[in-house]
């Protein structure tokens, strides 16, 4: 569909895989995108894409995965890039019951007393 072909077993290789996703989800910034074949509505991360990128455009990010720490900060933080009033916040909808780490991550990064300015209300 892409006309792309990458490996991800080597560094080196992988290196360029990485690239063209960014691309990708970087052009999308554009206001002048049009070209749907290169277009990406969705991306499945496991670990590396969670830090060296930023896509305002991106808006929810559906978690499976047991973050904590900065690790979920990171993760957290990929919707959290403000588009004017497109977009005003991002929206994170977990499958794992994170509100315990959640809490933690922003104690230690962050003010304890900021917890219930930090999360939306449910």
């Amino acid at each position: 569909m892409y006309n792309t072909s990458y490996i991800t077993k080597d560094r080196e290789l992988f290196e360029g895989y990485f690239k063209d996703i960014s691309k990708r989800l970087k052009e999308r910034e554009k206001k002048n995108f049009n070209d749907e074949k290169d277009r990406l509505d969705i991306v499945v991360v496991v670990n590396m894409m969670f830090t060296g990128f930023d896509a305002k455009k991106v808006n929810t990010l559906y978690v499976d995965k047991n973050l904590k720490q900065h690790g979920l900060i990171q993760a957290y933080s990929r919707t959290n890039r403000i588009l004017g009033e497109q977009k005003s916040q991002g929206n994170i909808l977990a499958f794992r019951n994170l509100k315990k780490t959640t809490d933690d991550a922003i104690t230690l990064f962050s003010d304890k007393d900021a917890i219930e300015v930090v999360i939306m209300p449910k």
